[in-house]
């Protein structure tokens, strides 16, 4: 199967990706760094300045499903807190899943992806951080709201060429990650 393949293939459980990300943000006794890790991760699903923009035909939105894993990889070493179990089990998937990243653009710009998610915690996104997420429910409700409304835009992913689509996937990838 096709790298691509597998990403589109990621775009079809970002509904439950999300309520992991949101049962993280709120997990009693998870540690600050998975909060704002979880809430970094999850404003970059409302951001307008994706690595790759939402506009881009058939790969738009894959970005943001390639950063749902890499964050989950990053808060495994982290205290996640108290979480539902289908939020274990999603979270344990989606930083299991980040290995196919791995293998599409390689690991010097894997880590590069891994730095660029880690600095997402320090970016206000819509007037907010990830700092006031963890510490303002009013915040984490509004953002919810409007991840809620990005993802009734998401349709599913067509792409007429694979092979272009991944030339195109990797080539942003390494442009933006220098």
């Amino acid at each position: 199967m096709a790298h691509i393949d597998v990403f589109k293939g990621w775009a079809d459980t970002i509904r439950g990706d999300v309520d992991a990300y949101k049962a993280l943000l709120e997990a009693p006794g998870a540690d600050d760094d998975a909060r704002k890790l979880a809430a970094a991760a999850l404003t970059y699903l409302v951001s307008r300045m994706d690595l790759i923009p939402d506009w881009n035909e058939g790969i738009g939105v894959i970005d943001d499903v390639m950063i749902l894993r890499v964050v989950a990889q990053l808060t495994r070493t982290h205290d996640r807190g108290v979480l539902p179990a289908t939020a274990v089990a999603s979270l344990q998937r989606l930083a299991d899943e980040s290995a196919a990243i791995v293998k599409f653009i390689g690991a010097p710009v894997y880590n590069k992806l891994e730095a660029y998610c880690v600095r997402l915690t320090d970016q206000s996104v819509r007037g907010r951080t990830p700092t006031q997420l963890v510490a303002d429910a009013e915040t984490r409700k509004a953002l919810y709201l409007e991840i809620d409304e990005e993802l009734k835009k998401h349709g599913p992913i067509t792409i007429a060429d694979p092979a272009d689509a991944e030339l195109r996937l990797k080539a942003y990838l390494t442009h933006k990650l220098q």
